[in-house]
């Protein structure tokens, strides 16, 4: 009793107050709600997320940015999780870098760093088409008629190499203007396919002299506008020609005619 009487005045209720206050704790573990008034007091005391600036978004909407981000109305900055909303945006194909800060008391920035569409890219003929970035990474096979002028490449790897056939044609531009799709064949090497449907078969060596040479043939005579499919420069010596099967039937029909005239002309003498 004389322990009690000597306690200070009011230390009575202060012990009630926490003995409140821990049962009122363990009330909330038990029952799953510490997280709720911990956000819900945090907020109230200033620190309710009121602001998200986004930055470098260029493909993506910012609706779709706030989506990923999902934030409850209320949301106090304290516990929002950064790290987890930075990794559901980085699963975006259109990303290729992202930052989530919390800037206290009350604001979000989200920095973002979009990946480039580079070329179109179909592994065969028959694949659908994807767009990619410089890295050849797939960024999405939803076209937009924006993105159909970009160079389309085809062939296992072409995806990877898309820098290269650029490289290659940029040194003939007029040629460059006509070319529809570079296809890499077997690893090794490219064909070209024009918009006239000409088929262009480049070397696995030196490709650059070799469609600077059809280039300079096409300036002076219009060579790529004659009744050909194919045209082969994989041989250094010599390019091989392949014409239309009108062309072919009619030239045919030359030789025939010739030799005909030869054999006329040998019997009359």
């Amino acid at each position: 009793m004389q322990l009690l009487a000597d306690l200070p005045r009011g230390a009575g209720l202060i012990a009630s107050a926490l003995y409140l206050a821990a049962w009122g704790g363990y009330g909330m573990v038990l029952s799953g709600q510490t997280l709720d008034v911990v956000n819900d007091t945090t907020s109230e005391l200033g620190f309710r997320l009121a602001e998200v600036n986004i930055t470098g978004q260029r493909e993506l909407l910012e609706q779709d940015v706030l989506d990923t981000l999902s934030i409850p109305s209320g949301q106090s900055l304290f516990l929002y999780d950064a790290q987890a909303a930075r990794v559901r945006l980085a699963a975006d194909p259109w990303v290729s870098a992202v930052s989530v800060m919390k800037f206290y008391p009350d604001k979000l920035r989200v920095i973002l760093e979009e990946r480039v569409p580079t070329a179109l890219w179909q592994k065969t003929p028959t694949d659908q088409v994807s767009i990619i970035d410089g890295a050849g990474k797939v960024i999405t096979t939803q076209l937009q008629h924006r993105f159909l002028s970009l160079p389309r490449v085809m062939g296992e790897g072409a995806e990877t190499r898309v820098a290269e056939i650029m490289s290659i044609l940029d040194d003939v531009p007029d040629l460059k203007a006509r070319v529809r799709a570079s296809m890499l064949v077997s690893e090794r090497r490219w064909d070209l396919f024009l918009d006239n449907g000409v088929q262009v078969m480049l070397p696995a060596d030196d490709p650059s002299a070799a469609v600077a040479e059809l280039a300079r043939l096409e300036e002076q005579s219009g060579f790529l506008e004659r009744d050909i499919t194919v045209v082969d420069l994989r041989l250094s010596d010599r390019m091989v020609v392949r014409l239309s099967d009108t062309a072919k039937a009619a030239r045919d029909e030359l030789v025939k005619a010739r030799e005909k005239a030869l054999k006329d002309r040998m019997r009359d003498a």
